[in-house]
């Protein structure tokens, strides 16, 4: 196997001068020529953002070290530049007034890295193929306007002080002056480099003038101020444009001195009062506290109209207004507070005084009586006193009631001259209780005005116009329950109660024999219920008034009553009868052997006790019969406890008893058939207890 070399081609190299750059491109320099195979670039300049026309200068320069420069206009390129094939760098030169804002290459493929910060773009630019074009965007960088305001070293007096200021005629934006040296600026306003404009300041007070106007040059440019005018004109450059504006007071203007009193028009007007003054040479003055009744010291402003401004403090207004010397008033205006009156140039013997007399907005306030109903009619014409405590003092007052139909009888809360009361004041209403007149409810009108009432206790803040108090009453009427007994049982030894509703929600006992309190309720009509009591029964029940007149309307259980409006002396009296419940009792005789003991007859002892006293008896039966009722029995005695029968049948030969049954609403004690004894308790109504007996088997 033989390794076959590659042949080698030598090439002659001719070494020729390079001109690079054209007409429309400028004129490049010319450089030796390299023995290197060559590459191109073209660089080219957009006319976007402005730049057309506009001149920019690059420099390049290749992987060899080699470059140049030139110059491209906005909307043009160079000639194509033949550069050693490889890597190139393009810059362009700063220029005042535009940074770039963008690098683009076409191919695209052919970026090393691009850089709009540094106006830097390397690229490739290969030996042999198609031009690599480098294309330049630029822009006009941002600038920014900051306008300030400072007063002049003499004229430490405007420092805080508003001055207002016009961009280009634009709407006013204020600035407060800052101290000589250390002004007060306005936030950072953008344009684009290079705009025109014209800065104002707007017509401050009189007696102030622009003094000084400062622009930052650079970065701006075609810069010219007047003091006069008061305006600075300018064009933006890139970066932070500062123009400066400094004020004084004019040398001419002179001081004077004003002094505030406050004073009053009513007795309700108190504390301290705040106000501002505004100069002749619109510097402000204040905030001064004057205590009711007192002045400030003299206060030196300048010379000329001064305005004096008090501060709103409810419930007061600005009621009078009043200057001394007298013909130094120039005007006033009570609804906005504000006096201005003339300061004359001197010293305090030539001060002016400004009199501020307040007044207090005032509210009425009124109290009503309603009552609930017609039932109440009866407080027609009745007496109904209050007690009050408001901001001009204590006192009472009273109102003659309406009937029902004629709707709410109303006073006003005296004060002073009738003017009524300060509004947001507290004023406390509390009614002067009456026997037998119940006091329902108690509102205040308008709500908002309530300020933590009770149903007796009206608790308000007075409003503007008429604040309301409004106590409803209701008429009462008295009654009594007594509870009768119609035997002793039931009257018992006052261990026995009797339970009653009263309208329905009135819970009342009673035992019996015995009487309830005397018990309010609405005049008019009442109803009364005896609730069922075990063992007894309601009987009659009779309601009469003072003279014995029938004051039952209707009904048996529950009743209705006529109840007039008064105490005791005027009471319904209801008188409830009960009776204890009473039982009877029988005795029955069965056999299941008729043929054999129905003719025998069989003899029954019986017996009770109530309260000590016993009755007893016997009975003879036959199988198949039964007795008569032996006797009417109460179902408890005096004491309440039942009352038990004993019932005995006599042994009789040949036979016994099988079975003893009871039957009734009483109920069985003992039952011993071995014995022939029971015993039970009677119930209400029949009770009877029957004997089966049997023949005894042998």
């Amino acid at each position: 196997m033989r390794l076959r070399g590659a042949k080698r081609r030598l090439r002659a190299i001719w070494i020729l001068p390079i001109v690079v750059g054209t007409a429309a491109g400028g004129l490049a320099s010319q450089l030796p020529a390299r023995a290197a195979a060559s590459g191109t670039i073209e660089i080219c300049k957009s006319a976007a953002n402005g730049m057309t026309g506009r001149s920019f200068n690059f420099t390049w320069a290749d992987h060899t070290g080699a470059g140049g420069t030139v110059s491209v206009v906005g909307g043009g390129c160079s000639a194509a530049i033949s550069v050693a094939g490889g890597q190139v760098t393009v810059t362009e030169a700063a220029t005042p007034g535009t940074v770039v804002q963008k690098i683009s290459l076409s191919p695209t493929g052919r970026k090393v890295s691009l850089t709009p910060a540094t106006r830097t773009a390397i690229v490739r630019a290969p030996a042999g193929v198609a031009k690599t074009v480098i294309t330049y965007v630029n822009k006009m960088p941002a600038a920014q306007l900051k306008i300030c305001k400072q007063a002049a070293s003499n004229s430490t007096q405007l420092i805080g002080q508003p001055f207002s200021f016009s961009v280009n005629g634009g709407p006013a934006l204020t600035i407060d002056a800052g101290a000589f040296g250390q002004p007060h600026c306005s936030a950072l306003t953008a344009y684009p480099a290079g705009t025109n404009l014209s800065v104002e300041e707007l017509q401050p007070a009189s007696n102030v003038s622009v003094s000084e106007i400062d622009v930052s040059q650079p970065p701006a440019t075609n810069v010219t101020t007047s003091l006069s005018a008061r305006t600075a004109s300018l064009t933006l450059g890139s970066g932070v444009n500062i123009v400066t504006f400094t004020n004084q007071i004019n040398v001419s203007a002179q001081n004077g001195y004003v002094e505030i009193c406050k004073y009053a028009t009513d007795q309700f007007v108190s504390g301290y009062f705040s106000f501002s003054i505004t100069d002749a040479a619109g510097l402000t003055y204040g905030p001064y506290s004057v205590l009711l009744n007192q002045c400030t010291t003299a206060i030196q402003v300048t010379s000329g109209p001064a305005t004096i401004t008090e501060a709103p403090e409810f419930p007061y207004y600005l009621g009078e207004f009043s200057v001394s010397p007298p013909n130094r008033w120039i005007s006033d205006n009570l609804i906005n507070q504000t006096a201005t009156v003339e300061v004359v140039a001197g010293d305090q013997s030539t001060e002016t005084i400004a009199y501020f007399l307040n007044s207090t907005l005032l509210g009425q306030v009124m109290i009503c009586k309603a009552l609930d109903s017609a039932n109440s009619d009866a407080l027609a014409g009745s007496v109904f006193s209050f007690s009050y405590a408001d901001a001009a003092g204590q006192g009472t007052t009273s109102i003659v009631a309406n009937t029902f139909a004629n709707g709410p009888a109303c006073v006003y809360v005296p004060t002073p001259g009738n003017a009524g009361l300060p509004l947001g004041s507290a004023v406390s209403i509390t009614e002067v209780a009456q026997p037998n007149v119940a006091l329902l409810t108690m509102g205040v009108s308008p709500s908002g005005a309530d300020n933590g009432s009770t149903t007796t206790t009206a608790n308000l803040l007075v409003q503007s116009g008429t604040t309301t108090a409004t106590f409803t009453n209701q008429a009462e009427g008295t009654l009594e329950i007594c509870k009768d007994a119609a035997d002793p049982q039931t009257l018992g030894h006052g261990s026995n109660p009797f339970n009653f509703v009263i309208n329905g929600s009135i819970d009342i006992k009673v035992n019996a024999g015995q009487c309830s309190f005397a018990i309010a309720v609405p005049a008019g009509t009442a109803t009364v219920d005896e609730l069922p009591s075990a063992n007894f029964h309601l009987v009659s029940v009779t309601a009469v008034g003072p003279a014995g007149d029938s004051r039952l309307l209707s009904g048996s259980n529950p009743v209705t009553l006529s109840v007039p409006f008064g105490g005791v002396g005027n009471e319904t009296l209801v008188i409830d009868t009960n009776a204890v419940n009473t039982g009877q009792f029988k005795i029955c005789k069965t056999s299941s052997e008729p043929q054999i003991i129905g003719g025998v007859t069989f003899t029954f002892a019986w017996s009770y006790t109530v309260d000590g006293a016993t009755t007893s008896g016997t009975v003879g039966l036959t199988p198949g019969e039964c007795s008569g009722l032996l006797a009417t029995i109460p179902v408890v005695d005096s004491s309440g406890n039942p009352v038990t029968v004993t019932v005995g049948e006599a042994p009789r030969a040949g036979v016994y008893v099988n079975t003893i049954v009871y039957a009734g609403n009483g109920s069985l004690v003992s039952s011993d058939a071995a014995s022939g004894w029971s015993s039970f308790g009677i119930g209400i109504g029949v009770n009877s207890i029957t004997y089966d007996n049997e023949v005894t088997p042998f």
